[in-house]
């Protein structure tokens, strides 16, 4: 298909000779003279790349610039201007403008940066499921989809990918915390050093300390040589602390004294290691509940709540869900060498109303065990049983209000584990938490076997 490019100019003769050049290209172009026009008809229509001037009349290039991120964060501009100053393709580049060309416009530099970026927008296209296209999607890094939520957290990103300080991501287990805090890495100064993750409720509570701050040689029992620890690694980078939640009260102290003075100690140690990392911590649960238990100290919450952003779960975006099946689709079919083409109707509108606990990850899970099952294309016969069925069956119980909080986990737990008879990995995954998590829990509450079992 031809590319359809607007170009924006309120000089005519500018306008008018860019427009002549690239339908030489065979591009199909349409024209605007300003900025109220322009928006016009990217509200009408689906344009894969935007052309506009900087100096304009009424409404410059660099508001019209946020126009568009504010509709569209993901379609792709390029900016020209007479004035060819560093600080307008700065400023211009950080608003989210995927190039900048100055006046006199070179004809072939023109031709070759719109075919540079048309090319990179077409190789990060999503295959569709099969059952219908969608008109726009974003496919910024690993984030996938449509809906308008995403396009929200899109343009998060771009907002405080610049601005170096502490961010707090929550949402549920599976919902892409991750792939947010990558993404923002990515997008940032940072990008050229370390993005270093760190599960901080799957490491043991003995060795979290190790593991974050590293230790010396000899410092504990299999201290065989010394180790740096996360924040060391990630010197320069960004340092991304998953289920920040579990993290011990001695593991909060020491992650606000570093916050504080931008130094560490290893474990056995005895000097201070400057260390300079941006910190992306993420939760599944909920923080002022934590705060008022006192389970997690709000001069640390405050810390590193400096920016917040909350991700939806998958079952409140269903317009994503097609988008992401097509995608997993695709890179599944291609890594298991079966061409598979699609996802009949009848399959997709079971995933679109399928609850998701696990939400994108459960998705992509399901996905690969289809594209092993299918032949030709996915049907309902090709999905696991409980997708079949319906939505996740639950078990309901009753609490009295003014339950203490510690009381209504503790419950919760039980029943959930009654649920997954047992099964302490498919409970882990009902409550959105990390198996370890879940065991630390239990150990915590005390809760026995016979509880459940």
């Amino acid at each position: 298909m031809q590319a359809r490019i607007l170009i924006i100019d309120d000089d005519t003769a500018h306008r008018e000779g860019m427009s002549i050049l690239l339908e030489d290209e065979s591009y199909l172009v349409d024209q605007a003279e300003g900025a109220e026009a322009a928006m016009k008809l990217i509200r009408e229509h689906s344009y894969d790349l935007i052309v506009t001037d900087y100096k304009m009349q009424k409404i410059d290039g660099m508001e019209l610039l946020k126009m568009i991120n504010d509709f569209n964060p993901l379609l792709p501009v390029i900016m020209v201007t007479g004035y060819s100053s560093i600080e307008h393709a700065v400023e211009a580049i950080h608003l989210g403008a995927l190039d900048y060309i100055p006046k006199p416009v070179d004809p072939a530099k023109l031709k070759n940066v719109v075919r540079r970026v048309l090319h990179s927008q077409t190789a990060e296209n999503i295959p569709d499921s099969g059952a219908s296209v969608p008109e726009r999607y974003i496919h910024f890094g690993d984030i996938i989809g449509k809906s308008k939520a995403i396009k929200t957290i899109v343009r998060n990103i771009n907002e405080i990918a610049s601005i170096d300080v502490p961010v707090l991501i929550s949402g549920e287990s599976g919902s892409g915390k991750e792939l947010v805090a990558r993404a923002l890495h990515k997008a940032s100064a940072r990008s050229p050093k370390p993005f270093v993750a760190i599960n901080t409720g799957a490491i043991p509570k003995d060795l979290i300390n190790s593991e974050l701050f590293g230790h010396e040689k000899g410092s504990f029992t299999g201290a065989i040589d010394s180790k740096k620890g996360k924040f060391e690694e990630a010197d320069g980078g960004t340092l991304f602390l998953d289920e920040i939640s579990s993290m011990s009260e001695a593991v909060q102290i020491a992650l606000l004294r570093v916050l504080e003075s931008g130094q560490i100690e290893r474990v056995g140690g005895n000097r201070s290691i400057p260390v300079n990392v941006r910190i992306v911590a993420a939760t599944n649960e909920n923080m002022d509940s934590l705060m008022e238990s006192g389970r997690f100290r709000q001069d640390l919450f405050y810390r590193l709540n400096v920016y917040s952003m909350e991700l939806p779960p998958l079952r409140e975006r269903q317009e994503d869900i097609p988008v992401l099946s097509g995608y997993f689709l695709e890179r599944f079919s291609e890594e298991f060498h079966k061409p598979i083409s699609g996802i009949e109707e009848d399959a997709l509108e079971l995933l679109r109303t399928y609850s998701w606990p696990g939400n994108v990850r459960e998705l992509r899970n399901m996905i690969l065990r289809s594209v092993v099952a299918a032949k030709g294309k996915i049907r309902k016969k090709d999905l696991p049983e409980n997708i079949r069925a319906g939505k996740q069956r639950g078990q309901e119980f009753t609490l009295k209000a003014g339950t203490p909080l510690p009381e209504v986990e503790r419950v919760t737990i039980i029943k959930t584990l009654q649920l997954a008879r047992g099964n302490k990995l498919k409970a882990a995954g009902l409550l959105g938490i990390s198996r370890r998590s879940l065991y630390n829990k239990i150990e915590e509450y005390q809760i026995k076997d016979e509880e459940y079992s």
